[in-house]
């Protein structure tokens, strides 16, 4: 399964997505296709300059079953944390924080050694 969606979907693209998806609203494309037709299509719309905000999710082999990919939205970026998929989102000043202090934890876990309660 894999699901297109775009803020901004130019006619020419939705028309060939239309092909092989169907169109749930407007840019929001589900279908089950193979994987060169599905990285075929990607790589059309990420060279359409007036296509913007595209996100594209895919059934895969993975902890989660699926996989992401992120096209003209400079504001979300997919980060890979320990095999897990995520969105990452700019800060509010428009530039992207260290990442390393976007993945800490404001906490501490320990653990107890076996037998202590």
């Amino acid at each position: 399964m894999t699901v297109i969606a775009m803020d901004t979907a130019p006619e020419g693209v939705r028309g060939e997505l239309t092909r092989w998806f169907l169109e749930l609203k407007p840019g929001v494309f589900v279908g089950k296709l193979n994987v060169r037709i599905r990285e075929l299509l990607w790589k059309r719309i990420c060279e359409t300059e007036t296509a913007d905000g595209a996100v594209m999710v895919y059934s895969d082999t993975n902890e989660q079953g699926f996989s992401m990919r992120v096209c003209g939205d400079p504001k979300r970026s997919v980060v890979d944390l320990e095999g897990v998929q995520l969105i990452m989102v700019q800060n509010e000043k428009g530039k992207k924080g260290r990442e390393e202090e976007l993945l800490t934890f404001p906490f501490e876990i320990t653990f107890l050694e076996e037998g202590e309660e």
